[in-house]
């Protein structure tokens, strides 16, 4: 009996938990929809329901008729693509435009060429979808708009007026809509083109993480190798494998936390400390690089050696250490001495956290070109510092245990 009020409790607990991933209330972890979660989902719905009523009402405002068309249905299905799935290749802005104007002049045509209603709208089709392939804009609501003037010729064929009303407007002012609430509202924008260059040191060199391994042309001819289109733009397929390598590198080091690794005794400074002083400490103890922070140990930010050097006016680099002495220590009276560290301390920080996996830091210190990483607890307090040196050491002992 008390087993199978276990397992009683154990299915119930499964449905509710099953309710709950359908709900976006929890994280499913899978590629399914329901594991968008909840908050992302009434962001998208929203979404939808301003960009829908403006392109209605627009169109509206600018209808010359009571009997013309003034919204499309097939704008309804555009908005799915856009806003459900922003990164999808059929939701480029280029194809959602150009797949409904050019699929509404093959059908608009069609419409004139042809009388018999089943021809009609197999040409048509066929046509839009040839057409599609040669202009890379394959958007399926374009099937559906090149439909409207094939169904309506049966009461009357639409003049060429209907490109520009409603299907311009339409296209257009959705359009709009939409690249304004994806950048604003839902943050994620359409696809920006991958950076062929390293962005930090601005050479022609891939950063360090793309040197080794799957290659771009790796992937490009994984895809071409398809005899169709696969629904994933080559940018989320790097970032997809780069994601893979990282869980597959954590899975298989073990569980190397940042605290692990870190260094604990920390020469930090405070914000209203003068800068003469943060650059004797720089010197004392050999290091580049001082955390800020306050009486809680809060980090503020960081003050470095380059920091020091920004402002500073001198005649040739030979001997650059020796001016920055002279203007920070000895004259004690020039301006630059006393200045205060909040001055020119660098506030907008990449961190990391204390019980993070060191796989966290691999892209910070490689392709983010950072030498020095802040370690925070969850009360977002300053424990720790981690080094390129720290982490190298760690996957060394890693590889050797």
């Amino acid at each position: 009996m008390q087993l199978a009020d276990l397992t009683l409790q154990h299915q119930a607990k499964n449905l509710f938990t099953a309710v709950l991933a359908q709900l976006g209330l929890i994280k499913r972890d899978s590629q399914q929809l329901s594991a968008i979660p909840l908050t992302q989902r009434l962001k998208v719905a929203l979404s939808a329901f301003v960009a829908l009523f403006i392109v209605t009402w627009v169109s509206l405002q600018l209808a010359d008729t009571a009997g013309s068309i003034v919204l499309l249905a097939s704008m309804g299905a555009s908005a799915v693509l856009l806003f459900g799935l922003p990164n999808s290749p059929l939701a480029k802005p280029w194809s959602f435009a150009a797949g409904h104007l050019i699929s509404a002049t093959v059908g608009l045509l069609c419409s004139h060429l042809f009388t018999d209603l089943a021809l009609m709208a197999a040409v048509t089709i066929g046509i839009v979808l040839f057409v599609m392939y040669i202009f890379e804009c394959m958007h399926p609501p374009g099937g559906a708009t090149a439909l409207v003037p094939v169904i309506a010729s049966t009461d009357q064929v639409l003049g060429y007026e209907f490109l520009l009303y409603p299907v311009a407007l339409n296209v257009f002012v959705l359009l709009a809509v939409a690249l304004v609430l994806q950048k604003l509202w839902l943050k994620h924008g359409m696809q920006k083109p991958t950076q062929k260059y390293d962005p930090v040191h601005l050479h022609q060199d891939a950063s360090p993480l793309k040197r080794l391994g799957l290659q771009p042309e790796d992937l490009l001819s994984a895809l071409n190798s398809f005899d169709t289109v696969v629904d994933i733009s080559e940018q989320d397929l790097e970032r997809l494998y780069h994601h893979a390598q990282l869980n597959a590198y954590q899975r298989k080091s073990g569980e190397i936390r940042c605290r692990d690794i870190m260094s604990r005794d920390l020469i930090t400074v405070g914000p209203n400390s003068a800068v003469a002083s943060a650059w004797q400490l720089l010197r004392k103890h050999k290091i580049s690089i001082l955390p800020v922070t306050d009486t809680e140990q809060q980090l503020l930010g960081v003050v470095s050696t380059v920091d020091f050097l920004k402002n500073l006016q001198v005649p040739h680099y030979w001997g650059l250490l020796r001016h920055v002495n002279e203007l920070l220590l000895k004259n004690r009276h020039n301006k630059q001495y006393k200045r205060k560290v909040a001055e020119i301390m660098v506030s907008n920080l990449s961190v990391a956290y204390e019980d993070d996996h060191i796989v966290a830091l691999v892209p910070m210190l490689s392709d983010q070109g950072l030498h020095h990483i802040p370690v925070l607890n969850t009360q977002q307090q300053l424990v720790g510092i981690i080094t390129q040196s720290d982490l190298i050491a760690a996957l060394f002992n890693s590889k050797l245990a």
